[in-house]
This record gives structure tokens, sequence and C-alpha cells, in this order.
């Protein structure tokens, strides 16, 4: 187990916490300031020749290093004492300042451990104040117990451990298991109660089968009895099976479109999938029936357009008329316009005049407004001043009126059609003045504009 950490600190004498235990952790008081792995003995003239035929490395590259190799002697090293005296090794543990060696240690002394006395190293877990280290080591208890005898790993775990720990010790021993008798561990998270507790277990049997046998997965999963629990699972073999083999597990999809949880499996495919090879996903979602395709065809939109808004868009606008293209063109605007807003802008400018394009405009506006306010008023200055610029103004303004309400009105104060600009002034002061009526009020004075009809102002918070 390999963890990394930029800011090593050199672990402190051990000595007298141990009570004598000097020359068993000697090598844990050798400084991590070392580059080369020296807190284990090397043949005689190894660390010499790479000390003189190397060129000293960066501080950050040096730590990086010396972090890793500390972590991985720590774990080696405790796997090599749990052997001998594990209760002496635990002991050691307790000593140790630097966590993430520490973690390190417990976990290769647990995981060791627990493959000759698993109740007692789990007794000794069981010992350490909640938190990531209590975790850990009680996972690489069940790792090591479960890679030899996970029934009874699962018997003791039902027994004696409740709450979140439960729940990802579950997930821990299902997966050992099921990695060697996928039909044996599916056998017991079945058993086990829907809710919380089951997911990482029912999640880990999913992974492994569907690695090796992902048809038989599918048929456990069809005899789980609860409804949400057999929806969640199937949705989690078709994002496994597809991270394999999408085209299989199309197919497989393919043949559950009529079934009751064929939208959670399009989305789920749709979501491996489309980040994998999106010309493919988007070939797929133009098969699926029209009650399926308009969300597929978003969520592989909101995908696509994060690497290719420009192949996305163009994709998105050849959908003919109804759902698809309804749900599909203001998706890839909204999207596109949080990374390229003026060329999502410019692209829905262009789409032919439909309630689409009408919604894609107000959605690049309102994300370009969060994003650079100023830019997009500069840009549609630049713009001519009829219909479509009029438009832009309104929805930039409104989108702005609640935290820039001056900049709101000033920007709609621009709009060259009288009968829009009156009224949209007239809806932003009427916003503004349920926020701060007294603003509202004096500027809509100094403006010459009719004073809102406004309310009681708001008593102030206590």
């Amino acid at each position: 187990m390999k963890l990394d950490f930029k800011h090593p600190l050199i672990l402190l004498a051990l000595g007298a916490v141990l009570g004598g235990g000097i020359t068993q952790t000697a090598w844990l008081l050798k400084p991590a300031r070392q580059t080369d792995h020296s807190d284990f003995p090397e043949p005689e003239g190894k660390s010499k020749r790479r000390m003189s035929a190397s060129r000293p490395p960066s501080s950050s590259a040096t730590s990086s290093r010396a972090n890793s190799s500390g972590t991985d002697r720590a774990e080696a090293k405790a796997r090599e004492l749990a052997g001998g005296d594990p209760q002496a090794a635990w002991k050691q543990s307790l000593g140790m300042t630097n966590f993430s060696e520490r973690k390190a240690f417990v976990v290769g002394l647990m995981e060791e451990w627990a493959r000759k006395d698993p109740q007692a190293a789990l007794e000794m877990a069981g010992t350490l104040p909640a938190g990531d280290l209590k975790r850990e080591a009680f996972n690489a208890a069940f790792t090591g117990w479960a890679s030899r005898d996970p029934a009874s790993a699962a018997k003791w775990a039902e027994g004696n451990l409740t709450g979140p720990l439960a729940g990802e010790s579950y997930g821990v021993i299902a997966s050992e298991w099921a990695a060697n008798d996928p039909a044996a561990a599916a056998a017991w998270v079945g058993r086990l109660p829907n809710g919380v507790l089951s997911e990482g277990a029912t999640s880990s049997v999913i992974n492994a089968w569907a690695a090796q046998d992902p048809l038989a997965a599918a048929k456990w999963i069809d005899s789980l009895g609860d409804d949400d629990r057999k929806t969640t699972a199937l949705a989690s073999l078709a994002t496994e099976w597809c991270m394999q083999s999408p085209t299989d597990a199309a197919k497989w999809v393919d043949s559950r479109l009529g079934g009751p949880a064929a939208a959670e499996l399009t989305e789920a495919l749709i979501g491996t999938w489309g980040s994998q090879d999106p010309k493919a996903a988007a070939d797929w979602v133009m098969t699926l029936p029209p009650d399926l395709q308009a969300d597929s065809a978003a969520t592989l939109l909101s995908l696509w357009s994060d690497s290719e808004p420009k192949v996305a868009a163009e994709w998105a606008a050849q959908f003919p008329e109804g759902e698809t293209r309804s749900q599909a063109i203001p998706e890839i605007a909204s999207t596109w316009a949080g990374t390229e807003p003026e060329n999502a802008l410019a692209w829905a400018m262009g789409l032919a005049e439909s309630p689409e394009k009408s919604e894609a405009l107000d959605e690049v506006v309102r994300s370009w407004t969060s994003i650079s306010p100023a830019d997009l008023n500069a840009w549609v200055e630049q713009q001519p001043h009829d219909e479509n610029s009029d438009h832009l103004r309104t929805v930039a303004a409104e989108s702005m009126v609640e935290s820039e309400p001056q900049d709101a009105l000033a920007m709609a104060a621009k709009i060259s059609d009288p009968t829009v600009r009156d009224k949209s002034q007239a809806r932003l002061l009427k916003i503004w003045a349920r926020q701060d009526p007294a603003a509202a009020r004096a500027w809509a004075t100094q403006a010459g504009l009719p004073v809102p009809s406004i309310g009681q102002p708001r008593p102030p918070d206590r």
C-alpha cells in the first residue's frame, strides 16, 4: 500500500516508550531525509555507487521518494514482524509519531496477523479510537481473514460490528470472497438486509463478477427481492461492464429496454461510455426509443462538451424536432458556456428560430453572467440593436439583478425596443425592491422611472 504525503516528519526516538525495544525499532529511527532506501542495510558499496553516479535530485522529488519509501518500509517491516510476535509489533506501532507511516505499519501488521489469528487482530483494532486509522486497521484485518476464510470473517463481522464500520467491512469481505468465489459471495450478500450496510458488499460482488461473468452477475441481481436494491445493482453492473466492453454492455442493456430499470441502465451506460468514446456512444443513443433517447442525449452532451464542445454541438444540432432536440440543445449550450461562453453564444445564435434556440441563448447568457458579466456586456455592446440583442440584455439583466442591481438596470436601459425596455426595468426594480426597498426607490426616483410597488420593508435580522 503506497501513501503519498508531501511533508514527512522524522520519527522520534521510541526507546523510552517501548521499554527496551531499541534493537527491534532501530530501523524506524533512521532519518527520512535520505533519498535512497537507506533505512535497511544494502550490499557494501551500493549506496556509495548510487550517490556518486547521480546528481542530487530536487527537494520536491527527494521529499516524494522519501515519503513513499518511508510508508513502504513501514508496511514491509510490519508484515515481517507479524510473523514473529504481532503483539510486540502492535505495541511498537503505538509509539510511532508519523501518522502516515504508522497507518502503513498497522495495515501491514493487521493483514498478516489476521491470516494467523484474526480475532486477536480485530480485538486490537477495536481498541483504536474512531477515525481513519481504526477503519484502515479493520479493513486490513478483514482483507487478511477473508483471503483465507471469508465465511468465518463474514459471520464474525455480522455478529460484532454495527454502523458504518460494519458496512465497510462487509464490502472488504465481499471483495476478497468474490475474487475467488463470486457465487458464494453473492449468496451471502443477498442475505444481508437492504440499506447502506449492504451497498459496499453488493458493489464488491458486482465489480468482481462483472470481470468474470457479467451475465451471471445480472442473473443474481435479478434474484434480489428489493426493487430499489435491484435497480441500483443493475446500474452498477452496467457501469462496470461498460468499462470492460461497452459494446457488449450496450447489447445487454438493449435486451432490457422494456424493463422497469431501463432508464437507470441507459443513464449508467452513457455515463461511462460517454467519457470513453462519445462518438460511439452517440451512435448508440440514436438507436434508443424516444422515451429514453432525450435524457440519454442530454447526459452524453454534458460529458462530451467537456472535451469536444464543437463536435458535440454539431451532433446535437442534427436532431429533428422533438423531445430529444429540445433537451439536447439547451444542455450543450449550458455546458459549453461554462468554458467558452462566446463560442457557445455564437453557436446558439446561429440556430434556426425555435423554442430550444431561445432556451439555449438563455442558458448561455445566465452562465456567462455568473462567470463575467463585464465580458458579456462588452460582447452584447458589439451586436446590432435588434430583437436578438434586446433578448440577450433582458436575460442578462435578470440574471444579474440580485447580485448587481444597478449594473443590471444599466444593461436594461440599453434595450432598443422601448416597450421591452420599460417592462424589463419595471421587473428589475420590483426584484430589487424585495431585497432593498429604500435603494430601489431612490434609484428609480433619480432615474425618473416609476417607483416600484413595494410592501413593508423586511425587519432587520436580530
